[in-house]
């Protein structure tokens, strides 16, 4: 079968709620009721968090919102800035070999003003020069764009911006895919407490069902066909408590760790590591990472980099595996129109297509990087479940793909 246009999008849904359907909505009446192919991220989020469910409960939601096919983004891109985010993403659905646009939510009411930054170069010593007084990367990129051109000033005000910018700037290397921004509505994207309003946060609902529990809000903010499924996964005993043991793994880690150690395991620059060694007996994971934040190392980069060498092993650099692009497509799960996507892919794939792995699969990897990208896949599925379960029982290799039809 052959299709006219297939939407790409990357995403975290955590979880899938009535912003995310908006956009898919929004993207089809452009296109028409095209299929839809998302690269999600797995076991742990760009924020450098555990998601709420695992990745198969939210590809489930995913596919009964309107997702035809959803992909694994590998922890190696989920732990990265938004460049490697974006990147990773990109390249995993360009390797698809089906995409023809890419949708991302954006901020701006004038995509044409954000296609002419990302074209934009700045020299080294102007980077060093914008950096100096120790502000954050979207800070000294913000003053080199509005030196530039002041009406660029303005992108830099939203989260959803800074993404979409790095989005067009990987879809350089893929001029077969022409972007398609949707401008979003709604809470802004990094508002904690929870509004009534057609389309909330991400943000604020996880901050509304992790503090006061599934409340009627929460549910509201999500599609209504995907209500059930999550207040029976809520249950009568809510969601689990995974900060203390994620204290005590950590402790365990840097107490084996060094400054060394963090620099060729994690992704560290500018003698990050030592000041994350200074602070290593903070007396929690959130103390350490309040206690190394600055303007230029916001939390969320301190907890990536934490989960990086939480992830890690004398065998297995996370900052190794992460320097080399996707090394494979690995199925979550589909609808019928995503089965159709997946046989049209057998001809088109560019990366191998996982759909089940296997017990040899690791030690018949057809290269390094494959090897590595996916035992760290592993690892972080691992990790999620002895947090959130208490045990291992290898889920990514007794999990089949989600079908929905």
């Amino acid at each position: 079968m052959e299709f006219s246009a297939v939407i790409g999008l990357v995403a975290e849904y955590n979880p899938f709620h009535r912003g995310h359907a908006r956009q898919l909505a929004k993207a089809r009446k452009q296109l028409g009721p095209a299929p839809v192919i998302a690269v999600m991220s797995g076991s742990l989020t760009q924020r450098g968090q555990l998601p709420l469910w695992d990745k198969w409960q939210r590809t489930r939601l995913a596919l009964l919102g309107g997702v035809d096919l959803v992909l694994e983004l590998p922890v190696t891109g989920s732990l990265q800035s938004a460049q490697g985010f974006a990147s990773f993403g990109v390249e995993t659905l360009a390797a698809a070999g089906l995409v023809t646009h890419l949708s991302f939510g954006c901020e701006t009411e004038d995509p044409a003003l954000l296609l002419s930054l990302s074209q934009e170069t700045f020299a080294p010593d102007d980077w060093q020069k914008a950096l100096a007084d120790g502000s954050s990367y979207a800070n000294a990129a913000a003053s080199l764009a509005a030196a530039r051109n002041p009406a660029y000033r303005g992108l830099f005000t939203g989260s959803n911006n800074l993404l979409a910018l790095e989005y067009l700037k990987a879809l350089h290397s893929h001029p077969e895919i022409r972007p398609l921004p949707i401008h979003r509505e709604g809470q802004a994207y990094g508002e904690s407490q929870l509004k009534r309003a057609p389309f909330p946060s991400a943000s604020a609902l996880r901050q509304e069902i992790c503090t006061r529990g599934c409340t009627a809000s929460f549910l509201e903010g999500l599609p209504a066909p995907l209500r059930p499924l999550c207040q029976a996964w809520y249950g009568d005993t809510g969601l689990p408590d995974t900060e203390k043991p994620l204290d005590f793994f950590l402790a365990a880690a840097l107490e084996k760790a060094s400054p060394s150690l963090l620099a060729s395991w994690a992704q560290v620059s500018e003698g990050l590591e030592d000041r994350i060694w200074k602070h290593r007996r903070a007396s929690s994971f959130a103390a350490l990472v309040k206690a190394c934040s600055t303007r230029r190392y916001p939390p969320s980069r301190l907890r990536r980099i934490l989960w990086q060498l939480l992830l890690s092993s004398p065998e297995l650099s996370f900052r190794e595996a992460a320097a080399q692009p996707p090394s494979y497509l690995r199925v979550l799960g589909f609808t019928e129109t995503g089965r159709q996507l997946l046989r049209a892919m057998k001809e088109t794939a560019r990366l191998p297509l996982l759909t089940a792995l296997r017990k040899n699969t690791l030690a018949q990897a057809p290269t390094p990087a494959f090897r590595q990208q996916l035992e760290l896949d592993l690892r972080a599925q691992n990790l999620y479940q002895l947090l959130t379960e208490g045990r291992i029982t290898d889920k990514d290799y007794r999990m089949q793909p989600v079908r929905e039809k």
